[in-house]
């Protein structure tokens, strides 16, 4: 049980927050909000919060970041910051100001997934398991000591999106235990250096298909970690750029070697199959055009044939 309830603020940018501040509200220990001003779409949703539980909301901008944030921790006495899908580093004078105030909510395993996305590169590279990471915020970006960690299975068929709602359910179901390490004293385990593997954000290559590359499970992973952010992972067709948001490895034996990239087959009866690497076919089940969401199969109407392929980008 926590003796007393502590004073919270929570740095957002992302949905996945929300049920956290949520909880926090219910217990009483949320005392400020403060988001990026220009994403307005979770200002929104953090205003109504805010207005709600009669709380601050404050607007934030990066370069007047530690001016802002320590006249709002004066003004709420806030005892902990909590940051949360938070888009910026906290300066090492703010840390140094406010000793053991700042935690992370690190949407990932650490050390082992450091980065921007951590829910992307795990359904990349098709783990089993993902997690919640809090850990003391230091000078370098998810370096800091461990307080919590807690795991959760990674089914095959999950997607981004579905991802990031399981782990903001998770960050919110945390909550009591997180604080109560804190209102203990716990400093936390320091991270294992030989451990560490640090992903950038996803740029324009990472959400490509390269069907002479991947294989049908990776390339399904691929598609998975693109869904719905992305609207799925690129590849293209005579200039055309098509997304494909959902898809099943497959095993369709074929009587002839096909090049990767090869349409197998594009029919209502056997939907849009294509050929991958190692002899291995993939059929794309949802796609996304500037046309719209349709079938794989649909892309008949549009001139794309049996025989002919997809580009590898």
């Amino acid at each position: 049980m926590i003796a007393t309830a502590p004073k919270i603020i929570v740095l957002c940018n992302n949905r996945m927050a929300i049920p956290a501040l949520q909880s926090l509200g219910s217990l009483n220990m949320l005392c400020a909000i403060g988001v990026p001003k220009n994403n307005q779409e979770v200002i929104e949703i953090c205003s109504a919060i805010a207005t709600a539980l009669k709380i601050p909301l404050l607007l934030l901008s990066k370069d007047i970041l530690d001016k802002s944030l320590s006249e709002l921790i004066g003004n709420t006495k806030a005892n902990y910051v909590f940051t949360m899908t938070f888009p910026w580093k906290i300066s090492q004078k703010m840390i140094a100001d406010f000793p053991n105030t700042f935690y992370n909510f690190h949407y990932g395993l650490l050390p082992e997934m450091r980065g921007a996305d951590p829910v992307f590169e795990c359904l990349r590279q098709g783990v089993k398991e993902t997690g919640i990471t809090i850990h003391k915020i230091e000078k370098d970006i998810d370096t800091g000591s461990i307080l919590l960690k807690k795991q959760i299975p990674v089914e095959a068929t999950t997607t981004h999106g579905f991802l990031c709602t399981s782990l903001s359910y998770l960050g919110a179901h945390i909550l009591p235990e997180t604080i109560s390490l804190l209102q203990s004293g716990v400093n936390g385990i320091p991270q294992d250096s030989n451990k560490v593997n640090y992903y950038k954000r996803p740029g324009i290559k990472d959400v490509c298909l390269n069907w002479h590359n991947q294989d049908a499970k990776s390339a399904q992973s691929l598609i998975r970690a693109c869904n719905p952010w992305n609207k799925g992972a690129y590849t293209q067709w005579k200039g055309w750029n098509i997304r494909i948001i959902e898809a099943s490895a497959i095993d369709l034996p074929t009587e002839t070697e096909n090049n990767p990239g090869t349409i197998l087959s594009i029919d209502e009866n056997n939907g849009l199959i294509i050929q991958c690497n190692n002899n291995t076919q993939l059929r794309a089940d949802i796609i996304y055009t500037d046309e719209g969401y349709m079938s794989g199969h649909r892309l008949l109407a549009f001139g794309v044939k049996k025989g002919e392929h997809f580009v590898s980008l």
